[in-house]
């Protein structure tokens, strides 16, 4: 009977705490060429030697899942992101039961389900699966450019180098394991990507245009894959932000779009400040956001959006808000 008893006590705490103990998830990646961040038009090389600059650098991410807490596996559902290696990449995941993370999984390009449809008539105006321009969208057919890798090369990168990868067979799973406690109800998965690696092995000297799924364009698709991705050394536990005791949002939700910010600290500091919508889009970005004043923001769009706090580079707080 007391066996029975502390079965059932252990049973409803551990239900209790999994209902409870959310985890606000962040999904971060620091855009690097080599040793340096990443930057347009920046010379670098890749493991041959082959100099290059890069013009054009986006492709998409999907089927993003967590394993976490001792080898549970939570997955994102219906989540695409588009990747551009100019802007900052900041994701909320959402809010989950999460503790520790062990291993984030993904897939650089589109899901095959979602890979062939008419993408005017299914996915909605703003969506990173609406038609964009320049265009990621090969034809119904053949689907989305999963990579869009674009620059110069050769001798006084004088040379056109030109990726544009795509198909089902390239739909590779990645997989970076990586060690990220949640910390005050936030938890960061910060990823290095390295797109010197994008291109390792690939002869450049003379120029390559590739569209397709074969060819250099596959093997782009797989450097990705192996090469590029690796826990960053932007580590949120490695940041103290102790004197941050609490950041407001308010009203939230919010009737007009008009908030008001506030992070309240132990001193007065200043820290970045970054809003993305629930697809990943960042539509506000300050860089210097003073802490203890209140600071009034306006949202235009309804919608579910995320406030994140941002201190040498790295997402230590965020929160949803809700604009009626």
């Amino acid at each position: 009977m007391m066996k029975n008893i502390l079965f059932t006590l252990l049973f409803f705490g551990q239900l209790t705490a999994n209902v409870y103990c959310q985890t606000d998830v962040t999904f971060n990646i620091f855009h690097n060429l080599g040793d340096n961040p990443f930057e347009l038009n920046a010379t670098s090389s890749n493991n041959l030697g082959h100099e290059f600059n890069v013009t054009r650098l986006q492709y998409y991410i999907s089927e993003i899942s967590i394993i976490h807490d001792n080898d549970q596996e939570t997955v994102i559902e219906d989540l695409h992101v588009l990747v551009n290696a100019t802007e900052t990449t900041n994701v909320s995941l959402g809010n989950y039961p999460i503790t520790d993370v062990e291993k984030i999984k993904f897939h650089v390009g589109v899901d095959e389900a979602s890979n062939h449809v008419n993408p005017v008539s299914y996915w909605p105006e703003g969506h990173p699966l609406y038609p964009t321009s320049p265009s990621m969208h090969w034809g119904w057919t053949a689907g989305y450019r999963f990579l869009a890798f674009e620059g110069n090369s050769g001798i006084a990168l004088e040379q056109i180098f030109e990726f544009h990868a795509l198909g089902d067979v390239n739909y590779f799973t990645t997989e970076v394991e990586i060690n990220s406690t949640a910390n005050n109800g936030s938890l960061a998965i910060n990823l290095d990507a390295d797109y010197t690696r994008g291109l390792e092995g690939i002869e450049l000297e003379n120029g390559v245009i590739v569209h397709g799924e074969d060819g250099d364009a596959k093997i782009a698709l797989e450097n990705f894959r192996d090469y590029v991705f690796s826990p960053s050394t932007n580590v949120v536990s490695n940041i103290d932000f102790s004197e941050i005791n609490d950041f407001n949002i308010f009203p939230n939700p919010s009737e007009n779009g008009l908030v008001n910010i506030k992070i309240n600290s132990t001193k007065d500091l200043s820290y970045e400040l970054s809003i993305v919508n629930i697809i990943g889009q960042e539509i506000e970005h300050i860089y210097e956001f003073k802490s203890n004043n209140d600071q009034e923001i306006e949202i235009n769009k309804k919608g579910i959006y995320f406030v994140n706090i941002i201190k040498e580079g790295v997402v230590v707080l965020n929160k949803k808000l809700v604009i009626k």
